[in-house]
């Protein structure tokens, strides 16, 4: 009986650390978290994770006359791209001295060619510099990792919208 209680002590014990063990490794990427990946390190950490919500957060219903504009594949959904484009379909309101800048009626609103010509000449700028800080609230739906600066990759979306 004393062996039988050993056994089942040394098991349990076994079975207690194995599992402390594993319940602090990080989480590796499975088929279905791979687009999680972002830094594709094979293993989604926690900012992985907060960015991947906010994602998915960032989605609305479809109702207003300016959400059905920026719905451009009417699934009644603006999702986080639709979003980050939105200055193509509407007026986009002047916060910043640099958007002043490119606000050429001055009526305190971009409209979408004014936007277009701030993002193109942002773009040339990264394009050929690296880097640049996020300053205005369209540069701030392309700062995929939030971290105010827009790099190459990033100024690569923003290309791929302007055309």
């Amino acid at each position: 009986m004393r062996t039988i209680m050993l056994v089942a002590g040394v098991i349990f014990f076994t079975a207690s650390v194995v599992t402390a063990a594993f319940a602090d490794s990080k989480p590796a990427v499975g088929l279905r978290g791979h687009h999680a990946d972002k830094n594709k390190d094979g293993v989604v950490d926690q900012k992985e994770i907060q960015i991947q919500k906010a994602e998915h957060q960032e989605k609305a219903l479809v109702d207003t006359k300016w959400e059905a504009k920026a719905d451009t594949n009417n699934d009644g959904v603006v999702d986080a791209h639709e979003k980050m484009v939105s200055w193509k379909h509407g007026k986009a309101k002047v916060n910043t001295p640099l958007e002043a800048k490119y606000d050429a009626n001055h009526d305190g609103w971009l409209e979408p060619a004014e936007a277009k010509e701030l993002v193109t000449d942002r773009y040339e700028l990264i394009k050929t510099g690296g880097k640049a800080t996020v300053d205005t609230d369209i540069e701030k739906q392309y700062d995929a990792n939030k971290d105010g600066i827009l790099d190459q990759r990033e100024a690569r979306v923003m290309f791929d919208d302007i055309q």
